[in-house]
């Protein structure tokens, strides 16, 4: 009954070697977590603090370390998104909310999120995107609301291109999904921060790198 810290689960939880893990333990681990949390009545009230968000840090942990099978076996209409669908469910009623006249995506790669969000566009009635990343990849989607621009998101040359497609009277929408390293984020936070119209938002992807939980050595 001892209170535990978030700290402390992580600890316990890193700290065990997969080797030994065997059937038993697994099912001792499961035990564990479901007696730390099992709600059997409707509404579900809210765990501890610490239990929620060991939780949290787990499935953070299996997501992007069984890459193979989830974020990066992750396809729209066919291409490639390497997005968590609940990110791209969030983008929709975004898009649907506000309706953008732009949104801005930094972070190409296959034109998987690029396509999606041009759907929604499409459904919305009205909006571009326009998306951005040093590679070109091959066949990737094409869409009349789609604009893929090739070069460094922070290049100043880019940035013209973009503000170019801006219509000062509609929402502007940024989702930052390319190099992230902290540099690099923080120079796309200064260029397109001012970009995004007052009542939108401004998305930086992938903030559970650098061991928040995931991948302490980024």
């Amino acid at each position: 009954r001892q209170a535990i810290s978030r700290r402390e689960v992580r600890e316990f939880l890193d700290t065990l070697d997969p080797a030994s893990v065997g059937g038993p333990m697994q099912e001792s681990l499961a035990r564990a977590f479901r007696s730390l949390w099992q709600p059997r009545t409707q509404p579900v009230p809210e765990p501890p603090a610490a239990v929620r968000d060991a939780i949290v840090d787990q499935f953070h942990l299996l997501y992007y370390h069984v890459s193979r099978r989830t974020w990066k076996d992750t396809f729209y209409r066919g291409t490639r998104a390497y997005k968590c669908p609940t990110d791209m469910w969030v983008y929709q009623e975004l898009i649907d909310d506000l309706k953008p006249g732009l949104v801005i995506e930094t972070g190409t790669f296959r034109g998987g999120s690029a396509l999606f969000i041009a759907d929604r566009l499409q459904l919305a009635g009205r909006g571009q995107v326009v998306t951005i990343d040093v590679d070109v990849q091959p066949n990737r989607p094409q869409h009349p609301r789609l604009t893929y621009l090739t070069g460094s998101s922070v290049d100043p040359a880019i940035l013209a291109q973009v503000r170019e497609r801006i219509d000062p009277a509609l929402p502007v929408l940024v989702i930052l999904d390319s190099d992230h390293s902290a540099g690099h984020v923080a120079a796309e936070l200064e260029a397109y921060a001012p970009l995004v119209t007052e009542g939108s938002y401004l998305i930086v992807e992938d903030t559970n790198v650098n061991g928040h939980p995931a991948a302490p050595e980024h």
